[in-house]
């Protein structure tokens, strides 16, 4: 069984319905961050709890910076999502381009989510064609099987809703991706979600660093460090060590997927805490491979 939503208000985030669930969408970009409330239509009424959904859009790490500017002469613009004629009759002009808004409207979730209270941040990676199409989606980030199945399955529905990336004025097939953020807590708890993240991820990275680095037990710091991913997937400092601990434990292929993202993602931000790391095995291979050298 799965649960769908309608929306209740577009503004109060601290709005409580009695008799019902109450769940709380936050989502945004970097220019701006919008709230829906919206009420779960579900038969059982007997659990309270609430569940906080973060939908934000980024570019693909290699063309962020081709977004914002000219590169080598090529004036290039990412591909957007336009919606369709059904939102067109049911939401005001500014809502009809969201792609927040048609994820909400669209997102069931799952029963077996729900249960086990499933959170985490997933990231989902797709091309759009020259056509608009949605083509080549790729989990990069996974909460739950489930939630990997429902958020595809949303994702494919927008086909041909889509304007594609321009190179020039040209249409041509672009990578995008999105980052969407499940928190659960209690109703009323106040929870700032992004905070609350950074929290649980440090207090595994935490316990990693110990199992590593003092214990010298890579198998159990993997474990921490994978806890850690699932709330902050994008961290590049988690990427350089857990890269570094599945570099240590044999895992070279995994080392390099970690290093990989983190050129994706734009490179290293600074490199002043990779003093304490560059004596462990690995190092040099993570620097070149983050830098993009062969």
């Amino acid at each position: 069984m799965n649960h769908k939503f309608s929306q209740v208000s577009s503004r109060n985030v601290n709005q409580i319905k009695k008799g019902g669930i109450v769940f709380q969408f936050f989502f945004g970009d970097k220019e701006k961050n919008d709230v829906l409330t919206l009420k779960l239509e579900a038969m059982k009424r007997t659990v309270i709890f609430g569940w906080l959904m973060i939908i934000s859009v980024i570019a693909f790490g290699q063309e962020k910076k081709q977004y914002s500017n000219e590169i080598y002469g090529v004036k290039v613009s990412p591909p957007r999502f336009t919606g369709n004629e059904e939102l067109k009759t049911k939401l005001n002009e500014k809502e009809v381009g969201s792609l927040n808004t048609y994820l909400t409207r669209h997102f069931q979730y799952p029963e077996n989510s729900i249960m086990f209270q499933e959170e985490g941040t997933e990231v989902v990676r797709f091309v759009v064609t020259p056509e608009g199409e949605l083509t080549d989606f790729n989990v990069i980030n996974s909460v739950s099987p489930e939630i990997d199945t429902e958020v595809l399955r949303v994702l494919k529905s927008s086909d041909r809703m889509w304007k594609p990336g321009l190179n020039n004025g040209e249409p041509v097939a672009m990578e995008k991706e999105i980052s969407i953020a499940i928190k659960f807590n209690r109703m009323g708890d106040g929870i700032n979600y992004i905070e609350n993240f950074v929290d649980l991820a440090q207090r595994y990275v935490v316990k990693g660093n110990k199992k590593m680095f003092a214990q010298k037990n890579c198998k159990g710091a993997l474990k921490y460090y994978d806890y850690a991913m699932r709330y902050l997937p994008n961290d590049k400092s988690l990427l350089v060590t857990r890269g570094l601990c599945k570099y240590e434990l044999g895992d070279t292929q995994g080392a390099y997927r970690d290093w990989t993202r983190i050129r994706t993602l734009g490179g290293l931000d600074g490199d002043a805490y990779l003093d304490n790391l560059c004596g462990l095995k690995g190092f040099p291979e993570m620097i070149s491979t983050i830098q993009g050298v062969k």
